[in-house]
């Protein structure tokens, strides 16, 4: 009888064991939300990045879609989902740099609520004209501003974008004054450029070059402080005089209470996936310069931006409903 009970007690206490040690992460599939609308820069990065991580943790990593209010529908979501891991963003300039300054009200706290895991990379932008203006290149373009005070404008893929606020920036270092036109969307902000409608426009050198090349815009410079390696004959606006050194990022993150372990097999998982060869050609072929970054640095890397944008939209008086 006591053989039994011990053999029950034995049994019962590593059943009790079995029950208490957690589950190794990952072991379902993990989630990404990308909260911008399917097919831009943000959604491709986001599906190429998901695959490579998706090999590297042995699990789906599946990306959701939660566009809106500038990025804030998606990251709020985030914010609130639970801190396991299971959860991650692709965080950006709008939604954890530049919403917090431009809004009334933004349900989350982009340094608080948020734990980095990584930045996935950087892209610069290209300053491009309507290239009816007579003017080719940016000192001709800046002077003729200067003599058509508040005759010009701007377009931008929406208030408070990168796009808009990059271009605040320009004209607070140029001290030129054009008139802000949002649009829904870079594709069709570019078509106003091509015909006329709107003067210049700050948008992903990755989207002008092509754009300059069959003869849509003129590009007349990047905002990177030195030359792009894969366009070394673009010159940068610093070159030029105009010291604007701006551009956006991509950067992995989850909710703020995620395990330190987990976030580290996170990063990992993300270093393995972006400093692949092919990954890195990858991204580089849809303008992003891939990144290695500790979940620290990447955190050192939001908070200097989150300050920076910041700066840049209150000076300019930007808001947003």
């Amino acid at each position: 009888m006591r053989r039994i009970v011990l053999a029950m007690v034995t049994t019962a206490m590593l059943a009790a064991q079995a029950v208490a040690q957690p589950k190794a992460f990952p072991d379902h599939a993990v989630k990404l939300v990308v909260p911008f609308t399917a097919g831009g820069n943000a959604d491709v990065v986001a599906r190429m990045v998901a695959q490579g991580m998706g090999d590297q943790l042995k699990q789906s990593v599946i990306v959701e879609n939660r566009p809106g209010a500038n990025a804030m529908i998606g990251a709020e979501a985030v914010a609130r989902s639970a801190p396991d891991g299971y959860t991650m963003m692709l965080a950006t300039a709008e939604s954890h740099a530049i919403n917090p300054h431009i809004y009334k009200k933004v349900n989350y706290d982009a340094v608080k609520d948020f734990a980095p895991v990584g930045v996935i990379g950087y892209f610069p932008f290209a300053l491009v004209i309507n290239p009816k203006l007579p003017v080719q290149n940016l000192a001709e373009f800046v002077d003729y501003a200067k003599k058509n005070k508040g005759k010009l404008n701007f377009a931008s893929w929406g208030v408070g974008s990168t796009s808009q606020i990059a271009f605040e920036q320009f004209k607070q270092t140029t001290g030129i004054d054009l008139v802000h036109v949002p649009y829904q969307g870079a594709a069709p902000a570019l078509t106003a450029i091509a015909g006329g409608q709107v003067d210049a426009f700050m948008v992903p050198l990755s989207v002008a070059v092509p754009q300059a090349r069959n003869g849509r815009v003129r590009l007349l410079g990047v905002t990177t402080a030195q030359r792009v390696a894969t366009s070394p004959d673009i010159p940068t606006l610093s070159e030029q005089g105009v010291a604007v050194v701006s551009g956006g990022w991509h950067v992995l993150v989850v909710p703020k209470a995620t395990p330190i372990e987990v976030v580290a097999l996170l990063n990992k998982a993300l270093l393995a996936t972006t400093s692949a060869p092919a990954m890195r050609e990858a991204l580089l072929k849809v303008g992003v310069d891939p990144a290695s970054t500790s979940p620290m640095d990447a955190e050192k890397m939001l908070v200097a931006e989150w300050q920076r944008w910041g700066k840049i939209a209150r000076d300019a008086a930007v808001q947003a409903d």
